[in-house]
């Protein structure tokens, strides 16, 4: 019975991405400012809702005003809709994202900004980021890099934060926990891991299980943003932010 709940689930998925592509695209042609932006978070508060991933939130997320930037933690793919399906914005990701089947072309509808590791193509990409900022998108960030089993958060990378230096940049750090996978809360590694995708993990096997399960209840707490302005150096701003979120982080199940 469960595998086909999860075939309809799927099912549902792919048709509602192909109704998705063709709605973007659609838009595109007219805009791609703020008004491009209320699709991308309707459909990913749909997919939270068709997978029964359920999001608690804790703290209130900044207004979504010019220059603003939120940054937290990555556990799974799944953050995509959990984050996408609460506040409007661009996700910022890695640049190999771009050249996945499905997903790929997905992200560019939500105007997902790619970018690499590569000094060749850091100017460009930071010019990128900077016009998204200054024609009033939000960016939504991961700045770990990767993603991890839900119990820590890992070093985030400074030099992304170069960028918001000298600019009134209001920067709000969230942090995503796991609190219940499949009706069990989440206390053993093997259980956060049907919600958390990191690793050497395989994209489909991990979506066909999360399918067929019950879902999962995850929080994202938001913290009171902070403004770059008020530092003079990427480290320092980079690991005040990494301070707030790691504060937030919610191991009370793994606890207990």
């Amino acid at each position: 019975m469960r595998s086909i709940i999860g075939a309809l689930k799927l099912f549902i998925f792919v048709t509602t991405a192909g109704l998705t592509v063709i709605v973007q695209s659609t838009t595109f042609l007219f805009t791609r400012g703020k008004f491009a932006l209320i699709y991308p978070r309707a459909y990913h508060a749909f997919c939270c809702r068709l997978f029964a991933l359920k999001v608690s939130t804790e703290g209130l997320p900044a207004a979504p005003a010019p220059g603003t930037v939120y940054i937290g933690n990555h556990i799974s793919y799944l953050d995509i809709s959990a984050i996408g399906g609460i506040v409007k914005g661009c996700f910022v990701a890695k640049k190999d994202v771009e050249s996945w089947p499905f997903f790929g072309v997905l992200g560019k509808m939500g105007q997902t900004i790619y970018v690499s590791r590569t000094p060749a193509h850091a100017t460009r990409e930071t010019q990128t980021l900077l016009e998204r900022l200054n024609d009033g998108l939000p960016l939504i960030v991961f700045p770990e890099g990767t993603s991890s089993d839900g119990t820590k958060i890992l070093p985030f990378k400074s030099s992304f934060f170069e960028i918001f230096l000298n600019r009134e940049t209001v920067i709000q750090p969230f942090t995503i926990s796991i609190l219940e996978i499949d009706g069990k809360p989440a206390v053993t590694p093997e259980q956060r891991d049907r919600y958390a995708w990191h690793g050497d993990m395989t994209l489909l096997p991990h979506l066909w299980w999360f399918a067929k399960s019950k879902g999962a209840i995850i929080k994202v707490k938001f913290e009171k943003p902070i403004l770059s302005s008020s530092f003079t150096d990427r480290k320092h701003l980079s690991q005040a932010c990494h301070a707030l979120v790691v504060k937030g982080l919610d191991l009370s199940i793994v606890a207990a």
